[in-house]
């Protein structure tokens, strides 16, 4: 190569760059899934809802919000605005278990509220996981049903259906439970039971109730008195796994 050639390739690799560079940053911001492996153009827009949901959250509640772990929660088809307070609670560490200050603490702290808002849309509006099957006969389905539908009143436990929906989708902040892993339902009762041992959740903070409502009780208050023996608790959370 000669010397002036040389000298030409030094100026065109540059002006390739540059346009490059030009081209990319004019791109809009990645907001849907034509190409999850690019979550920023050059322009370094914020990153879309639907892009961290792809490539953060997928890893461990799936791509389309049903996790693979019994002790991870399903998201599909989650209440958006549940999801939008848990999201929030994490990011401002009002909630916190030990999994939380692993995980979650550091994945929602750099959110931003659009991109709370995104990833509660894109999780809310994912077919609801396929429910368990259950074991045809079983009393703990039987006793479980009876508990969600109508509570145990000698016991001053009311129905689960009163605030989860009649058939556990959920209503607005209340959570869905309908096909949710019963290991994981498990888990969250006994939280309300034993609200010291928190290695899965914690009780109290903005965690339990809408950040847009007022109560006079303290939050949660309903759930901390729900007198559900394990052996109810469990029943409870394997019916409600088989909710479609």
């Amino acid at each position: 190569m000669n010397i002036s050639r040389a000298l030409l390739m030094l100026v065109l690799i540059p002006a390739f760059v540059l346009a490059g560079c030009t081209y990319f940053n004019n791109i809009p911001p990645v907001s849907t899934l034509e190409n999850p492996t690019r979550s920023r153009t050059l322009g370094d827009y914020e990153v879309a809802g639907k892009v961290v949901a792809v490539q953060v959250c997928a890893s461990c509640h799936g791509i389309n919000g049903q996790s693979q772990s019994p002790m991870i929660p399903n998201l599909a088809a989650q209440q958006k605005e549940y999801l939008i307070n848990q999201l929030q609670d994490y990011r401002d560490r009002s909630r916190s278990n030990e999994y939380a200050v692993q995980y979650m603490w550091g994945m929602a702290g750099p959110l931003t509220d659009k991109q709370i808002q995104d990833l509660a849309d894109y999780f809310s509006k994912q077919l609801p996981a396929k429910a368990s099957n259950g074991i045809p006969g079983d009393p703990q389905l039987a006793r479980g049903k009876e508990i969600f539908e109508k509570g145990i009143p000698e016991q001053g436990v009311i129905q689960c259906n009163s605030c989860h929906g009649p058939s556990g989708a959920g209503m607005a902040t209340f959570p869905r439970l309908a096909g949710q892993k019963a290991y994981y339902l498990i888990q969250q009762l006994h939280v309300w039971k034993y609200p010291n041992q928190k290695r899965f959740m914690e009780v109290g903070g903005n965690t339990w109730a809408p950040r847009t409502v007022t109560f006079a009780r303290p939050r949660g208050v309903l759930m901390q008195k729900e007198a559900l023996s394990d052996s109810d608790a469990e029943a409870v959370a394997i019916y409600l796994s088989t909710l479609q």
